[in-house]
């Protein structure tokens, strides 16, 4: 038996390094992998799970938005995933898409709630600076920031105040050790899970 494990939190609450650390525990009863999903936005560098489209496909069974830009899947993909035996990544910053996906493929799914800090108006500031062209106008800079950060508050308030569709908060401190371990301890729960599925058959 496999499990699709979603991943949700605000910006900056360090995503792509909780996915990576479950899919470094990959064994023989725990087969993590890369779940893509298509996007509107453009493209990222050194981006893995998106596929980037004009138009979201017709095929697509989920779309959400979040900042002006569209995400979806087929939940075939997912089933195709959970009958080889591998468990997908998902990173799903929707409450409502986290809903659906849970009542899709209950039992089959672990939803995690990641949390490092509330939305920080700085943070948006340094990280907005540095995706800026080097010619970039300064205000429009600090716009772009002011409006990613009031989104940031907003969809902070809707994840809290729908905690109750997640298994588990992984707390994302500066002790990337004690990190690395909540994760380590989940899969730990997830093999112990299948092995117990196994013995009762």
């Amino acid at each position: 038996m496999a499990f699709v494990v979603t991943l949700t939190g605000p910006s900056q609450c360090g995503k792509s390094t909780i996915r990576n650390f479950f899919l470094a525990n990959d064994d023989e009863k725990f087969k993590p992998v890369i779940f893509k999903k298509f996007t509107t936005r453009p493209a990222r560098a050194s981006e893995d799970d998106a596929v980037c489209v004009l138009e979201m496909p017709k095929e697509c069974d989920l779309v959400y938005e979040q900042y002006g830009v569209r995400y979806g899947f087929r939940f075939d993909d997912l089933y195709d995933h959970l009958e080889k035996g591998e468990s997908p990544i998902v990173v799903l910053n929707d409450v409502r898409a986290v809903e659906d996906v849970r009542i899709a493929l209950w039992p089959q799914v672990i939803s995690l709630f990641l949390y490092r800090q509330p939305p920080n108006k700085d943070a948006f500031i340094t990280e907005e600076k540095s995706r800026a062209k080097s010619d970039a106008d300064e205000e429009m800079v600090l716009a772009a920031a002011q409006t990613r950060y009031d989104k940031a508050k907003a969809i902070y308030r809707i994840y809290i105040e729908n905690i109750h569709l997640f298994d588990h908060v992984v707390l994302n401190t500066d002790d990337i050790k004690y990190t690395e371990s909540q994760v380590e301890k989940i899969v730990g729960k997830l093999t112990r899970m299948v092995k117990e599925l196994k013995d009762v058959k």
